[in-house]
């Protein structure tokens, strides 16, 4: 009779009539009620229907039967876990595998609850006996690469993953993973093979879609990534995971209309996802369609980040890193609007220091200093630009700087590209740590771990990553640097390094940090050079014509510029603009439609005056900045390493100063180099004046450029910086 009745009961199970298998297993075990085996079964019918509490007390009837049963302690602990019973879910896999210590499942079951209880390493280890027990389980084989990299064994994670596919051949989250690890370890083309081999085995894999969408959007293949990031978005209907990625796509290739609405409409998905609302109230248009469209834009920005901060409290994630990785934000198209930024860069670091200390309280408390009890202080430098680009120009002598006898060295590198320039960087360091696609809590123990006694950023605000860790305390002196010239406004940073010249009086109060001026330019810049003899004519450049370089990038241009080089063509009817495109034709198409406006109110033709030249390598670059007359140094937002470029080729750059740093720093280097009285304009008609004299005075010019040359070694490859620098970070260290 008891055997009949279970046989029907296990029929309907294996049927999946999970309400009417348990009616039936009660029936058993109401007839034979001291079988620990029916009490087992009973359980596990009961969990799989959502019975957690009926299924506890039938899993606590068997056990009681049968308190040495290896297999009742396993599915004991996973109704604890689906109640949240963290403690006696670990109690039970423990006794499951001290039971039966060869068993694979009981040793996975273990790992998977060190894993959700952040303890890697035990996870590693409980996996690794899995292993021993069953080789061939693809899943076990990606669980442990993923406590691989949760402990930073990147080698071992691939190995792991790779040992995942090879056992299971068609397991797509073991392909996704792998391909994880081949892109942060620099070989997108491997990573995107394994990526689609994961939507290929599993087409419903969406961040699988999504890490294919990241990598072609780094590529600059952008139909290929919004074609991916679209096939994520279809997938998954209530996550704002893939929206907010697509709208990121859109912003990045100047799509910004198209961009707000992605996150508008990620927002509607999820009101907490503080990813989706820091693009629906922060986003800012790269290029503004006029002075008018600018104010209304900061004006909204402004609203928007009232928002942010009133509704802080409101955000939620579902892991920390998940937070984390929502919370990466920078404000890095603000700077160009020309403003003084301190008090809305200080109210965007509140609602940060408030959002992080709810996500990662442990790493927002002051540290101590500790400089006093070491012979050499330890220095971090911590840097997504450490290659041959403007900011890695400009800081890459600081970490080389920095005595190895007297300073402990860092570098923090979080781009995955590493070129020689970077390796060359960190050969001058004492240490060096590429972090790319580690995630910020990873990046952050790195730090932690390091024991700093200062960090230094130094171009906060250009990368998003960077942005958010700065906004934790992980050493106890954080400073930041000009790479990207404007207050950082996070109460984290304590300095802000900046150059001595190119600062105005009372510069202090353009910051929230403590402002520490150096030297000169500040570091140790190279002097440019190009061996090429390219003339005009080889470059595509008219012979004809008085040639006005305007090489910023066309973001970078403030529309005040428009009026006043519309004006440098009224004045010089042989006069031609020189610009380089942009990245995106989107950009360069709504650049070249503002100046159009300009140039038709001044009565100017922009046909045949305005010459856009592509993307070329520097010592080309170069070339062309030796075959123009004039550099058209922006208003608000002067050259840096646009202005030394042209400087080191004699070029005269004509500038209007304004009234912060990051519109002074041609007015630093000409004062420098003595050639200030020449050309430094007083006002918009000065400018003017002194553009079109020099580009229509062949010997004047020539004889500006001779002064230029003859002064270069004023400004480029100097020392005294950097031992200035060296000094600043020791008295810092040590708390002076």
């Amino acid at each position: 009779m008891i055997e009949a009745m279970l046989d029907q009961a296990r029929a309907l199970h294996r049927a999946g009539q999970l309400q009417q298998a348990v009616a039936a297993y009660r029936q058993v075990t109401a007839q034979a009620p001291d079988v620990a085996e029916h009490w087992k079964l009973q359980a596990v019918a009961e969990h799989q229907s959502g019975d957690f509490a009926a299924a506890l007390a039938s899993i606590e009837r068997s056990l009681a039967l049968a308190p040495a049963d290896a297999a009742s302690h396993l599915i004991a602990a996973h109704v604890a876990e689906d109640r949240h019973d963290a403690a006696a879910a670990e109690a039970h896999f423990r006794r499951a595998t001290e039971l039966r210590p060869d068993w694979g499942p009981a040793w996975s079951g273990l790992g998977l609850r060190f894993m959700d209880g952040g303890r890697p390493r035990e996870a590693r280890a409980a996996f690794e006996r899995a292993l021993q027990a069953n080789p061939q389980s693809g899943p076990t084989w990606n669980n442990l690469g993923m406590a691989c990299l949760a402990v930073g064994d990147d080698t071992a994670a691939l190995a792991a993953f790779r040992r995942a596919i090879e056992a299971a051949p068609g397991y797509a989250l073991g392909h996704y993973n792998l391909a994880r690890v081949l892109d942060a370890q620099g070989d997108p083309a491997g990573a995107l093979r394994s990526a689609a081999e994961a939507v290929r085995v599993d087409p419903r894999l969406g961040d699988a879609w999504l890490l294919q969408g990241d990598i072609h959007r780094r590529q600059r293949r952008y139909a290929e990534s919004e074609q991916a990031y679209g096939a994520a978005t279809k997938l998954d209907t209530a996550s704002p995971k893939a929206l907010n990625a697509l709208a990121e796509l859109y912003w990045e290739t100047g799509l910004a209309d198209r961009a707000r609405a992605a996150y508008a409409q990620a927002a509607q998905r999820a009101p907490t996802n503080v990813r989706a609302a820091l693009g629906k109230a922060l986003l800012l248009p790269p290029v503004y369609s006029s002075a008018q469209h600018l104010r209304e834009t900061r004006e909204a920005y402004a609203r928007g980040l009232e928002s942010l901060v009133e509704r802080v409290d409101d955000f939620t994630w579902p892991a920390k890193s998940t937070g984390l990785n929502d919370a990466r934000w920078t404000n890095f198209y603000l700077a160009y609007q020309g403003e003084r930024d301190r008090s809305l860069q200080q109210r965007y670091g509140e609602f940060s220091r408030r959002l992080m200390s709810r996500l990662v309280p442990e790493y927002m408390a002051r540290r101590e200093p500790r400089a006093s009890r070491r012979t050499r202080p330890r220095v971090g430098f911590a840097s997504f630009y450490f290659y041959n680009c403007t900011a890695g120009r400009y800081f890459a002598s600081w970490v080389g700087a920095l005595d190895r006898e007297r300073f402990d060295t860092f570098v923090y590198y979080n781009n995955p590209w590493v070129a020689d320039d970077t390796l060359a960087i960190a050969a001058t360091a004492g240490h060096f740590r590429p972090l790319a696609g580690r995630g910020l809590a990873l990046m952050a123990e790195q730090v932690l771990a390091d024991d700093l006694d200062v960090l230094v950023y130094p171009e906060l605000g250009m990368n998003s990553e960077m942005f958010t860790l700065a906004a934790m305390s992980l050493a106890p002196v954080q400073v930041a640097a000009w790479g990207h010239p404007t207050t950082t406004g996070l109460a984290s940073i304590d300095w802000y390094l900046s150059s001595a010249e190119m600062e105005p009086e009372g510069a202090q109060d353009h910051y929230s940090e403590r402002l520490a001026l150096l030297p000169g330019l500040g570091t140790r810049y190279a002097l440019p050079r190009t061996d090429s003899q390219a003339t005009r004519e080889d470059i595509g450049l008219p012979a004809d014509r008085h040639l006005y370089l305007v090489p910023q990038s066309m973001f970078k241009i403030h529309p005040d510029n428009d009026d006043v080089m519309a004006r440098v063509l009224e004045r010089d009817p042989r006069g031609a603009l020189v610009f380089f495109a942009a990245h995106h034709d989107s950009l360069t198409d709504a650049y070249l439609a503002r100046l159009d406006a300009a140039f038709r109110r001044r009565g100017v033709d922009m046909q045949g005056r305005v010459l856009i030249m592509p993307y070329m390598a520097h010592a080309s670059y170069l070339r062309v900045n030796a075959l123009c007359n004039v550099m058209l140094d922006t208003l608000r937002w002067s050259g840096g390493n646009t202005s030394l470029d042209a400087l080191a080729m004699g070029l005269p750059v004509v500038t209007l100063p304004g009234e912060l740093m990051r519109g002074r720093q041609s007015l630093g280097m000409l004062k420098m180099m003595g050639v200030d009285d020449a050309l430094v304009a007083r006002d918009e008609d000065d400018y003017v004046e002194r553009a079109v004299a020099i580009a229509g005075d062949t010997e004047r010019r020539a004889a500006l450029s001779q002064s230029i040359l003859a002064a270069r070694e004023r400004i480029f490859d100097r020392n005294e910086p950097l031992d200035a620098f060296a000094d600043f970070i020791a008295r810092v260290a040590e708390g002076r």
